[in-house]
């Protein structure tokens, strides 16, 4: 399959591994960026044979079958839908696009034109995901779950400097919620679905996006806590609990390690490591999808999708942190 990318950031540095990881079904032809230098640079580091200046002479090149986009979250909903209008699968970086009127357009745009759209939710295609849902009914009756992701932004400090990094810029939609926190939401409303109400509060910078976002969701008979900085760090554990056990989770994003223990049973924790790339795991699903003429994943089909959009939303509208496309 021939993917052209759309982004030069460190993300896609990491795409290229996991793509490289599955050579024999994946060739990057192309790439474009928001600054054609940048673009240049991309394909003479990874030896990428066509450099565009913009996505869509990429996508009517003929010389892709799907497209990776890794832009600013401001700019998702529209790439998406032009890739969509020209029936070329779309890998988009999370979040989807900005709001949950945006996620609705796209998939409904989706569905009728049959053109799968991979929401790259990192955590939700993991292995150690599985073994979180598979082992909640071994914690007993839940009553409580806290997922934390607190990153210190390198780009912090450029943006005290006034130096006005993309990271803090709300034109691009972006921020804490929307880059950390559609992390742990996504964990929270993959693993115990939408819930009944939601509290949130945001430190909101003069850029007019979030430093840190905090919020308790609320269901039958437990809460779930999030907390998500990039002013700050922490060394707040995300974990699962039950009235039997404790299911402990690091770095979320990732969820690089998970850690089971029984309330009555302190020595035997069973611990698993996440192995293999996550881009891998993810590109092996978006040949599943495609190569078998499918519009939509299992894994994380669009009903999820739209779920974590419109908890995202209700977060950042309870919060007071808004975008140009919520109007």
């Amino acid at each position: 399959m021939r993917f052209g990318i759309v982004g030069t950031n460190f993300i896609t540095d990491e795409f290229m591994e996991g793509a490289m990881l599955l050579k024999d079904k994946i060739e990057i032809t192309s790439i474009c960026s928001g600054k054609i230098e940048n673009a240049k640079k991309f394909a003479e580091k990874y030896n990428i044979k066509n450099v565009y200046e913009n996505h869509i002479e990429m996508l009517e090149s003929g010389k892709i079958d799907a497209i990776y986009i890794a832009v600013p979250n401001s700019l998702h909903f529209k790439m998406t839908m032009d890739a969509i209008q020209r029936n070329i699968p779309i890998f988009c970086e999370k979040p989807l696009a900005v709001n949950s009127k945006q996620v609705k357009i796209l998939i409904d745009a989706a569905i009728k034109n049959k053109v799968y759209i991979h929401h790259g939710v990192v955590p939700l295609y993991t292995e150690n995901f599985n073994i979180i849902k598979n082992n909640l009914q071994n914690i007993g009756k839940i009553r409580r779950a806290v997922f934390a992701l607190n990153q210190y932004s390198s780009r912090y400090d450029r943006y005290l400097r006034g130096e006005n990094p993309t990271t803090f810029r709300n034109e691009f939609a972006n921020g804490a919620i929307m880059d950390l926190g559609i992390y742990i939401v996504s964990l929270c409303v993959a693993l115990f679905g939408k819930p009944k109400t939601i509290s949130a509060n945001s430190f909101i910078l003069d850029s007019k996006v979030d430093g840190a976002t905090s919020a308790i969701l609320s269901y039958e008979n437990f809460e779930v806590i999030l907390l998500c900085s990039k002013i700050t760090n922490s060394n707040i554990i995300s974990e699962i609990s039950g009235e039997d056990g404790i299911i402990s989770i690091s770095i979320p994003s990732r969820v690089s390690t998970v850690k089971i223990q029984n309330r009555l049973d302190k020595v035997n924790i069973q611990t698993y490591h996440e192995m293999e790339n996550s881009f891998k795991r993810e590109l092996k699903e978006f040949l599943n999808v495609v190569e078998n003429g499918k519009y939509e994943s299992e894994i994380l089909p669009y009903k999820l999708t739209s779920e974590i959009i419109d908890v995202m939303t209700q977060i950042r509208k309870i919060s007071g942190v808004k975008f140009k496309e919520d109007n």
